[in-house]
């Protein structure tokens, strides 16, 4: 599990730099510090659920969960310029994408690099049976998320609304929402994947005031009325 365990090396470093415990981090995701250590350390993969939940519990973005956090080699001699071009392209070679592979069967690929503008954009595969989180429990991260399906079937559950997607169709929906994604065919589910984060400022008022996304039908944020496997 090879990027698994670059992306546990991160967590670790993400967790220790911001100076917190095992413990800590382990409670703020609310599973086991031995379960922790072992995706920490590559031995164990984690659900979709669960690395949102490390990734938001440690202020990471994506692209540090994915990226290699190697300085790239100078170029030889003959290759350096006195002029430094700057690139406006953000290029991901088919075969130079990075992965990696969740507990349930995930596959995350990234496509490019946005954090700066909190935009994520990911291939994401389901596997026959895969789904987002363990024991088919429901789960919630900040952010939008849109995808696109280019092969196979997935059955998005969003709150008590549940509809399926083909080959061609795509779906948007607010990821503070309570949901459930599943692949209950029989043949790979591929979608192109973006995930926005929105910065905390977006739901501000002129005068400085927190205002919450509309929410039809109930308080923002409010989820004390659902059951407790759709927290």
């Amino acid at each position: 599990m090879p990027e698994m365990e670059n992306a546990g090396s991160r967590i670790r470093a993400a967790r220790r730099a911001r100076g917190m415990s095992l413990r800590v981090l382990a409670e703020k995701v609310g599973v086991s510090a031995s379960m922790l250590s072992l995706l920490e350390n590559g031995k164990s993969r984690s659900s979709v659920r669960t690395l949102y939940a490390v990734v938001e519990a440690l202020d990471m973005t994506m692209d540090e969960l994915f990226s290699d956090q190697e300085s790239p080699a100078a170029p030889p001699p003959a290759e350096r310029s006195s002029e430094v071009t700057p690139s406006f392209l953000n290029v991901a070679r088919a075969g130079d994408r990075r992965r990696i592979e969740m507990e349930t069967g995930v596959i995350w690929e990234r496509l490019g690099r946005n954090s700066a503008a909190g935009l994520e954009l990911m291939l994401v595969i389901y596997p026959p049976g895969a789904s987002s989180s363990e024991f088919g429990r429901y789960h919630r991260h900040p952010g939008v998320e849109s995808m696109f399906v280019t092969q196979g079937e997935l059955t998005c559950r969003v709150g008590f609304e549940e509809v399926s997607l083909g080959v061609g169709d795509s779906v948007t929906f607010d990821c503070g929402k309570p949901h459930l994604l599943e692949n209950r065919g029989e043949e790979e589910m591929r979608a192109v994947w973006v995930v926005l984060t929105r910065p905390a400022e977006a739901h501000a008022s002129p005068a400085g005031e927190s205002v919450p996304p509309h929410d039809p039908g109930g308080a923002a944020g409010d989820f004390s009325h659902w059951p407790d496997h759709m927290r």
